[in-house]
């Protein structure tokens, strides 16, 4: 029993930087100026000041590779950026672009059904005087190239 009080003893005893390490410490100031650190509250009559710092310091090389690591993951970052930026200047570029596209088509639509109506208008007016066979074929004719071009240019 004798022996086994002082290896629990140590124990205990080398547990406590690890308590203290998991919990904060904290600076206790009582009115008169007497000091105690505590990693529990504060004893009575004094009140707590500052959290104490007990983490282990950091090495040099600890923080050159941590300072390493956010560099690579800040370049890794902008490389992201970079690159989702450029693929939403492409949609937006593909996008106008088919604006246009169907802008275009649809004025080409728009212009071949003018041109069929204008051909009508001058084969009905053919029709109502006195015009030669010639005329009211070429008129036909043309009426039949205008709704040609109707059905390719209109895709309804």
């Amino acid at each position: 029993m004798k022996l086994l009080l002082p290896l629990v003893g140590a124990a205990t005893l080398s547990l406590c930087p690890v308590a203290w390490a998991q919990s904060g410490v904290q600076r206790c100031e009582s009115k008169d100026g007497h000091v105690t650190y505590s990693n529990t509250q504060c004893p009575p009559g004094s009140t707590p000041v500052r959290s104490v710092n007990t983490d282990p310091p950091v090495s040099v090389e600890e923080r050159k590779a941590a300072q390493e690591r956010a560099k690579k993951e800040t370049t890794a970052a902008k490389q992201v950026d970079k690159e989702r930026a450029q693929a939403e200047a492409r949609e937006k570029r593909a996008a106008d672009e088919r604006a246009r596209a169907e802008a275009k088509a649809k004025e080409r639509c728009e212009r071949a059904r003018r041109d069929l109506q204008q051909a009508k208008t001058t084969r009905a007016e053919l029709s109502e005087r006195a015009a030669t066979v010639d005329k009211m074929q070429k008129a036909d004719h043309e009426i039949s190239r205008r709704e040609a071009e109707v059905s390719k240019d209109c895709p309804h």
